[in-house]
Parts: C-alpha cells; sequence; structure tokens
C-alpha cells in the first residue's frame, strides 16, 4: 500500500514537476524517490496518473480548438468585417491547422505509450 507522500509524488511526476523540487515538497531525499520508482505498485500508479493527465491535457486541447473554431466560424460569417480581413484569418486559420494532425498524431502515439 502506497503511503500519502507517495500518492502526492505520482501525481507531482506525472504532472511533470522536477524530481529535486518533488523531494524538496514532500522533505526527502532524490535516492527516496528514486526507490519509490521501482516499486511495482508505484510505477503503475504512475502509469495511471500520467494517462489521467494526458487524457486531461488532451480532453482541453479539443475544447479550445472546438471553441477556436466557433469565434473564427462567426468572425468569418460577421458582415461588419472587410472581405480582406475575413480572407486573411482564413489563410492563418490554414496554416495552423496544417500541422495539426501531426500533433495530434504525436498526442496519440504518446497516450498510446503509457498504456503498454
Amino acid at each position: 500500500m502506497l503511503n500519502n507522500n507517495q500518492l502526492i509524488a505520482i501525481h507531482l511526476i506525472a504532472s511533470g514537476v522536477k524530481a529535486s523540487v518533488i523531494a524538496n515538497q514532500l522533505s526527502i531525499r532524490e535516492e527516496t524517490l528514486s526507490r519509490w520508482k521501482q516499486i511495482d505498485e508505484f510505477q503503475e500508479a504512475l502509469k495511471d496518473a500520467t494517462e489521467a493527465v494526458l487524457r486531461e491535457i488532451d480532453e482541453t486541447h479539443k475544447n479550445l480548438l472546438i471553441i477556436s473554431q466557433n469565434v473564427i466560424n462567426e468572425a468569418l460569417n460577421n458582415e461588419d468585417l472587410d472581405l480582406f480581413k475575413k480572407a486573411n484569418l482564413a489563410l492563418r486559420y490554414l496554416s495552423l491547422i496544417k500541422g495539426k494532425n501531426d500533433i495530434m498524431k504525436k498526442s496519440s502515439n504518446n497516450l498510446f505509450k503509457y498504456t503498454l
């Protein structure tokens, strides 16, 4: 059974916090944290926490994309906005989404890697 400090460490690691910062916050040595990382139960909990963080990031990314697309759609349908500004907005949007598939593929690959 993992103790409270180990559970806190798991969530901090999964969130990307450096080992030295975690050790300092928990008043432990970095070597202790390294030993914890060797425990099977700790590794499994860390894998689960990392997956949860990656899913949350992915969901947030998707929600921001939907909101952004809605705002762009509203701007493009705004009759008060001149054609030049609409064209500029459309071109910027297209240039930004050009690499979107690569980003989504990397995100999916990272999530898959942590589920193994």
